[in-house]
């Protein structure tokens, strides 16, 4: 059988790239306003979770959606890591018998 082989080095790349606008808003690296409201929104408002999960942990503004709680960032972040397993997966070379 031929298995796509799954490399840790190109998910962790993928998913550093995909994450890093939380990790640079960590820095207060100016400028970070705009990357960090994609970062949240894509998988929030264009799934429709911000709306199922509720104003406990999801403010909707002018401006898009803003977590209120750690189950907030965990979802956001857990969209972003399957979104980087699943192109690591579909980018991996088959693996040679």
């Amino acid at each position: 059988m031929n298995f796509r082989t799954f490399s840790i080095k190109r998910f962790l790349v993928i998913s550093l790239i995909f994450n890093l606008p939380p990790i640079l808003g960590i820095t207060k690296i100016g400028l970070l306003f705009l990357p960090l409201l994609f970062w949240v929104n894509i998988p929030v408002l264009w799934t429709g979770v911000a709306k199922a999960m509720g104003e406990t942990h999801f403010k909707i503004e002018e401006f898009g959606a803003l977590p209120q709680s750690v189950t907030a960032y965990v979802v956001v972040i857990s969209f972003w890591l399957l979104l980087s397993g699943l192109i690591t997966v579909f980018t991996s070379r088959k693996k040679s018998e």
